[in-house]
């Protein structure tokens, strides 16, 4: 489904989903600007017309337990599109994923996700509600609180309805390969984009600051990092500053 101006595509198909309307899963709600577009924590997604602004639903297939693991999924398959959108410049070096959803270009972010778990009425189901944003055109932010880039800055002049095509095909195929075949594959697709593995990175905890080298994300998506004394520890949420 696609509209002008939404408060918020993940609202929306929230709303469509918790009122029992013909919503199932594969359903897209694209809008071309978003007028609340939203980020995690609540933070705000600027959303001028031009970039690529989609919710996508998904179920999960572990409930609560696995749906952490469509983030993931989300970010190998938009570095996949980017990948077809912009072939001559998208290498493996230059697209990273940075944890827990964001994707980066040459350490610049280009794409955002957010997932929102949610439910039918009288359905025990549990679905995902995935919102994904490309930028395919500048945005100019008023406090940026870091680098954000766009297609566009690499010569690609591509709409948002054909980025939507490529980022639905590559979407649906790795779906299926989590589906098939676990989180294992796409864990491991994962952390060959990693930004920031192997290095010093600090993560900002509700009540404490971490830092310690990112050597993996665990089985279930966790970030592991460890200390100077070799102490690892998971960590299931925060915000991760890449060093500079």
């Amino acid at each position: 489904m696609a509209f002008d101006v939404l408060e918020s595509t993940n609202t929306t198909l929230r709303q469509m989903l918790e009122a029992g309307t013909e919503a199932e899963e594969g359903l897209i709600v694209a809008a071309k600007s978003q007028t609340a577009g939203r980020g995690r924590g609540g933070r705000a997604w600027v959303s001028p017309a031009g970039n690529l602004y989609a919710s996508f639903l998904v179920k999960s297939d572990g409930g609560l337990l696995r749906a952490p693991e469509i983030g993931f999924v989300a970010a190998v398959a938009m570095i996949a599109a980017i990948q077809a959108l912009v072939p001559d410049q998208a290498s493996d070096a230059a697209l990273r994923c940075k944890w827990p959803n964001d994707v980066l270009f040459e350490g610049a972010k280009v794409s955002g996700i957010l997932l929102e778990t949610a439910c039918a009425p009288e359905s025990p189901d549990v679905y995902v509600v995935l919102g994904m944003g490309l930028n395919l055109v500048p945005v100019a932010l008023p406090e940026p609180l870091y680098a954000v880039t766009s297609l566009a800055q690499y010569g690609s002049h591509v709409k948002p309805v054909l980025a939507l095509e490529a980022l639905a095909k590559h979407l649906a195929r790795y779906i299926e390969i989590w589906r098939q075949e676990g989180f294992e594959p796409i864990r491991k697709i994962w952390l060959a984009h990693a930004a920031g593995l192997n290095e010093t990175i600090t993560v900002k905890l509700p009540s404490q600051v971490l830092t310690g080298r990112f050597v993996d994300i665990d089985s279930d998506g966790a970030l592991v990092i460890e200390d100077n004394s070799g102490h690892r520890r998971r960590v299931l949420a925060g915000d991760v500053v890449l060093p500079s």
